[in-house]
């Protein structure tokens, strides 16, 4: 046998003996299995609702990332949809089912360190522990902005401040799912101010923070039908 013939035998025995892949990429689709789940901006329950998927919808699947599913909107844009409300598939099977964690480990967080004198800054680092999710703490620091607050003169200020530290206590509180003082929490803030409403939106703070703060509205607005 001459050198070229061996040569392609053994080229294609080698072909022969290597699996044949396809050359297209199966499509995956994010599929809702819920009546009505928020598609998110961004992969976080504070992040701003894009739009509400519907049961069945299917959307191209971009990424996994385990607890949230990157997908394309019609419009062209990118969201995230929360991985439990939805289910992968592929164009003829069921690609897997995710096993979400119910939380991420985190880093010990860092002492707070000396507490601020005034009551704005106590507020301001209140709030900051909020949105660092460390809700009990948050809630500590924004007790004593309330004391310090009551010591403000002026009327107008010393409300707000309040009103502000109280509706940041019900945010926390809904953060340890203790919703009967977030919404005790939220109704002080409307005592306070009543037309603190007006920077309460879904887009700021999710369906969540809507659901209880009308439930609070609903309640300020009987009692004081009441006279309480």
């Amino acid at each position: 046998m001459s050198v070229t013939k061996r040569y392609f035998l053994s080229v294609l025995i080698v072909l022969m003996a290597t699996p044949l892949f396809p050359s297209t990429k199966e499509h995956k689709y994010a599929v809702i299995t819920v009546s009505a789940a928020n598609i998110r901006e961004k992969p976080t329950t504070k992040a701003a609702v894009l739009t509400i998927g519907r049961y069945g919808f299917r959307y191209p699947l971009l990424e996994d990332l385990g607890p949230w599913l990157k997908i394309k909107l019609p419009d062209g844009r990118t969201g995230f949809v929360y991985s439990p409300l939805a289910r992968i598939e592929g164009e003829k099977v069921i690609i897997k089912k995710v096993a979400v964690p119910s939380k991420p480990p985190k880093a010990q967080p860092k002492p707070i360190g000396p507490l601020p004198t005034t009551a704005e800054g106590k507020f301001n680092l209140g709030k900051k522990l909020y949105y660092q999710d460390r809700y009990k703490e948050a809630i500590q620091v924004l007790e004593k902005a309330l004391v310090d607050a009551s010591a403000i003169v002026n009327e107008g200020k010393r409300r707000q401040v309040s009103g502000d530290a109280y509706f940041f206590m019900g945010l926390s509180y809904l953060g340890l799912k203790d919703y009967s003082r977030a919404k005790e929490a939220f109704k002080k803030t409307l005592r306070l101010v009543p037309d603190y409403s007006l920077n309460v939106t879904p887009e700021k703070y999710g369906d969540e923070v809507i659901l209880w703060w009308k439930r609070a509205e609903k309640e300020v607005e009987r009692e004081i039908m009441e006279g309480k």
